[in-house]
């Protein structure tokens, strides 16, 4: 017989340790029936996004058939655009089929494309619309559907236009245009392609002669002409790879020319420096950097003209003035220097006679008026009182006497003076005045070059910051005086450009 004292523990501890377990392991006990319910219900979910329908799979296959045999869309449902939309209608994110309907529209732009070609204007008109249905790119649909009104704006009227090209008398432009428009409506028409082809050919044989004979402008313009009217011409190359030959040789022609006429230009030899300029405009009349250069030339030579008038050598100043004249025809800087050569011959006729004790009191009032002048300010301005003017006057009727001499130095000194004070304050037209007259009586004076460069740089600077304020007319203003100052600064090209893109791009 079992002692029932010695069970009773043994049976409790058995309980106690089912319960330490329940408690221990009760997540894992209670979520497995929730994990079985969900391996259930998922299980079809899983199979169908691990497992394609069949279904979709056979759509699939018979739409890339049909896109593949080139049935792009057929009223029974059967082509590859309806089969496509079928299987997205049933899986909208089915990313093959939605490829596949990209895939008939640039089939059904190329079909078109060939029915053009081959004069099946209704055909092409099929195509066309189901690519617009497919949402085609307006860019490549476009162009295709021109062709296509143009097809049928002529239909029947190619003929014509090829006869009227090939007509007596007709003007070759004019033929080439006919048979251009005939090959828009009909591109594979034989007739026309043969016209055009001979036509071509003549101009291509001219464009070879005008080669030949150093005119190579016209030569560019007419193998231009050929390449925009068809660029696959037969003939095209060898007379693209002459030409391309004289144009790099011109090029470099050009450099050393340019460059020549840079040299002489720095060393004062004007004219050796023009010579050189014009030679590059008799080759290429629209040549920037010539123009350029010699509309610098004729300025120097225009101050050259004042001086030497000053002094009066006026045979001397009429040679240079009449150079500027040749250089840079109409320039406002030729203009001023002719007033003022012209006031100073004036002078001249009056003051050139024997001095006299008159003329010597007349000296001593202009110099006296010159440094009042000076003292005030008025260097270049107003014209006939101005300093410069007054000195003009007392230099004519006796240029070595010293209190001339003192005068000038005096005028020298206060033009630099007002200069540097003008442009500290950024007075920028006042530093230009004070900048020229200094200019008149030291013209070769070392430093005169950074002082160009100087008041160039702030003129830059207020272009810069007039365009930032949208101010055109101030900022060209700004740029054009700081372009005749340092025509040759590569940082104002640049500005140059920006200027000229705001005032496209300005309403």
């Amino acid at each position: 017989m079992r002692d029932g004292s010695a069970e009773a523990p043994r049976e409790d501890g058995w309980r106690a340790s089912i319960r330490e377990y329940y408690f221990r392991h009760r997540a894992w006990l209670l979520g497995a029936p929730v994990l079985l319910l969900a391996l259930v219900v998922g299980r079809s979910w899983l199979s169908e996004q691990l497992v394609p329908d069949p279904r979709l799979n056979r759509q699939l296959e018979q739409a890339q058939l049909a896109l593949r045999q080139g049935r792009l869309s057929e009223p029974g449902g059967q082509g590859a655009r309806e089969l496509f939309e079928s299987v997205l209608a049933a899986d909208p994110d089915q990313t093959q089929a939605r490829q596949g309907l990209v895939d008939v529209a640039d089939a059904a732009i190329a079909d078109a494309e060939r029915a053009l070609a081959n004069g099946q204007a209704a055909r092409a008109r099929a195509r066309l619309a189901l690519a617009v249905a497919l949402s085609a790119p307006t860019a490549r649909v476009e162009p295709l559907q021109r062709r296509l009104r143009d097809f049928d704006a002529g239909s029947g009227s190619v003929a014509q236009l090829v006869a009227a090209a090939a007509a007596p008398g007709v003007d070759e432009d004019v033929a080439l245009a006919q048979l251009q428009r005939a090959l828009r409506i009909e591109p594979a028409n034989e007739p026309a392609l043969f016209a055009r082809e001979d036509l071509l050919g003549r101009r291509l044989r001219r464009a070879d002669a005008a080669l030949s004979a150093g005119r190579v402008e016209e030569a560019q313009r007419l193998v231009t002409s050929v390449v925009e009217a068809d660029p696959g011409h037969l003939d095209l190359p060898a007379i693209r790879g002459r030409l391309g030959e004289t144009l790099a040789r011109r090029q470099a022609e050009r450099s050393s020319t340019l460059a020549a006429a840079d040299a002489h230009e720095r060393a004062g030899r004007l004219d050796a420096a023009a010579r050189r300029y014009s030679q590059l405009l008799a080759v290429d009349s629209g040549d920037a950097d010539a123009r350029a250069g010699l509309v610098r030339l004729a300025a120097l030579m225009a101050e050259e003209a004042q001086r030497q008038a000053a002094d009066f050598r006026f045979a001397a100043a009429e040679a240079s003035l009449a150079r500027a004249q040749r250089w840079d025809p109409g320039a406002a800087a030729v203009q001023r220097a002719t007033e003022r050569v012209a006031q100073s011959r004036a002078a001249g006729g009056r003051l050139r006679h024997p001095v006299t004790a008159a003329d010597r009191k007349r000296v001593a009032t202009a110099l006296v008026q010159s440094r009042e002048a000076i003292a005030r300010g008025e260097l270049l301005s107003p014209p006939g009182t101005s300093a410069w003017d007054r000195l003009r006057v007392a230099s004519a009727l006796a240029p070595d006497e010293l209190a001339v001499v003192a005068v000038k130095g005096q005028f020298a000194r206060a033009s630099l003076a007002c200069f540097e004070t003008a442009l500290s304050v950024n007075q920028l037209r006042r530093a230009q005045e004070c900048l020229d007259a200094s200019l008149l009586v030291e013209a070769a004076r070392r430093d005169a070059a950074a002082d160009r460069a100087r008041l160039s740089e702030r003129w830059a600077a207020r272009a810069e910051e007039r365009l930032g304020a949208s101010d055109l007319a101030a900022a060209d203003a700004a740029y054009e005086a700081a372009r005749r100052l340092t025509p040759r600064d590569a940082g104002l090209e640049a500005l140059g450009q920006r200027l000229r893109r705001a005032r496209a791009a300005s309403p």
